[in-house]
């Protein structure tokens, strides 16, 4: 048995001398260094590298001495996977560099090619077609027109309607109101009637009429004096009025029925200056020689009468003339 032993141990021995010559010849220079730093780094106990030779020989595995090698060449492996990927793993680090954003690919569609018109079969319905696009172009601009000036337009109008339906208003009642006043004026009889319709009615036609009647009621009630200061007032109110130049005549009068003669006799005068082609200005010269004739001045009033006569011989004035001068006659003898 002993010599059995002996035997198998030489066996083990010279194969394992075998397997590890080979291992030694096949690694690299490189493996070798990965070998030397991996054991640097993770130095392996010399209890597992020193295993194979301290085991007893009673009790030898030719099993576990074989696989022994097995699993160096496999930690060999590792190892040198593991240094060749750690200088690439700090190239990565290294070389690393922000990369800017890429703008998106903007791809370009082809337009879609407009469609064809159908060309017309004949002239008639090229008119036709011709005639539709018109009319549609046409409501087009007026759509748009409308769209643009429809609110001011609208605000426009209606102002315009308030403008119109206020001025309505007040033109019926301004009718309203001059009918009231011409029937007032119609029934007025006394100087109370006339003033009321000036209170009520100042600005209506019939005011200046009013005045005009009110002032012929107080100079018909002895009051000359306060009908000529309201004949001044009308003719200062309304000056462009038809009854002016009357009011004017009648103020002058009221001189003469306060026998303010002389002054009457030079307004008489002016008044027929300034309105020569007046249908009262032979009045005022039939005025101005009575108060020559009230003050004794016959000599003047004859010579006014005679005026009378030469400048209006076919009037009614004239033959009221020749009789004031008949009397003047009697008067001189």
């Amino acid at each position: 048995m002993s010599e059995e032993k002996k035997e198998q141990k030489d066996f083990l021995s010279g194969h394992e001398a075998l397997l590890n010559s080979i291992n030694s010849k096949t690694e690299t220079p490189e493996e070798e260094n990965a070998a030397e730093t991996e054991s640097t780094e993770n130095p392996v106990p010399e209890e597992t590298t020193q295993k194979p030779a301290e085991q007893p020989r009673n009790e030898p595995e030719p099993e576990e001495v074989t696989a022994k090698p097995v699993e160096s060449e496999s930690a060999v492996a590792a190892k040198e996977t593991a240094t060749e990927e750690k200088p690439v793993e700090e190239e990565q680090v290294v070389e690393q560099k922000v990369v800017a954003e890429v703008p998106p690919v903007v791809t370009e569609v082809p337009a879609k090619p407009a469609p064809k018109k159908k060309k017309p079969a004949n002239h008639e319905q090229a008119v036709k077609q011709r005639h539709e696009a018109v009319e549609k172009a046409e409501v087009k601009e007026v759509l748009n027109f409308y769209l643009k000036y429809l609110k001011p337009a609208a605000a426009v109008i209606i102002v315009v309607c308030i403008a119109v339906v206020a001025s309505s208003l007040m033109r019926n009642n301004r009718i309203q109101k001059e009918a009231a006043a011409d029937s007032a004026l119609m029934s007025a009889r006394t100087a109370e009637d006339y003033q009321a319709i000036l209170d009520q009615y100042e600005n209506t036609p019939s005011a200046p009429m009013a005045l005009m009647g009110l002032a012929q009621s107080i100079f018909n009630d002895a009051r000359p004096g306060e009908a000529a200061k309201l004949y001044s007032d009308f003719v200062k109110k309304y000056p462009k009025h038809e009854m002016a130049v009357q009011a004017e005549f009648n103020s002058i009068s009221c001189l003469e029925a306060e026998r303010k003669y002389s002054e009457a006799a030079a307004a008489f005068a002016a008044f027929r200056k300034s309105h020569e082609k007046s249908h009262l200005a032979p009045v005022a010269l039939l005025g101005q020689g009575r108060c020559l004739e009230a003050m004794e001045n016959y000599a003047e009033a004859k010579q006014v009468y005679e005026d009378i006569m030469a400048f209006y011989p076919d009037s009614g004035w004239a033959q009221l003339a020749q009789s004031n001068i008949s009397i003047i006659d009697s008067k001189l003898k």
